[in-house]
């Protein structure tokens, strides 16, 4: 979803959360750097942590890591892959459909349906509120 949504609007979500300004900036950033950190093309393990259903597990399992280690950084990367898995698609079947011109382009926030966008907004803030909860 690219800088609006990993950046921009996590860093707005967390705010609205309860989070400092600080911490939702690196929640922020690091749910940004996650696309340099893990490219998708680099390997197999890299394209599972950004397309379901692959993400999913990915995100809880750096949500626990959060959790466990007080570690904002890793909310972030649990952000990006919960936002992945809905925007991209079971095994990536939004980008395939996008590249033989029969969808949108799955990475653009602006061109989103409705649905799809309260779904990656709903799957953000539940996270972000269960994090200051302190709940794994």
């Amino acid at each position: 979803m690219g800088p609006t949504v990993h950046l921009v609007l996590t860093r707005e979500w967390a705010r609205e959360c309860g989070f400092s300004g600080e911490d939702a900036e690196v929640i922020a950033q690091s749910d940004l750097a996650f696309d340099a950190s893990f490219p998708a093309r680099a390997s197999l393990a890299n394209i599972t942590r950004h397309f379901a259903p692959g993400a999913w597990a990915w995100s809880r399992h750096y949500y626990r890591r959060a959790v466990r280690c007080r570690d904002l950084t890793m909310l972030g990367y649990a952000l990006h892959c919960a936002q992945d898995a809905v925007a991209h698609g079971t095994l990536g079947e939004n980008h395939v459909l996008a590249n033989l011109g029969l969808r949108r382009e799955p990475d653009s926030w602006d061109v989103a349906p409705p649905g799809i966008r309260q779904r990656i907004e709903r799957v953000s803030r539940e996270r972000l509120l269960r994090y200051r909860a302190g709940r794994e």
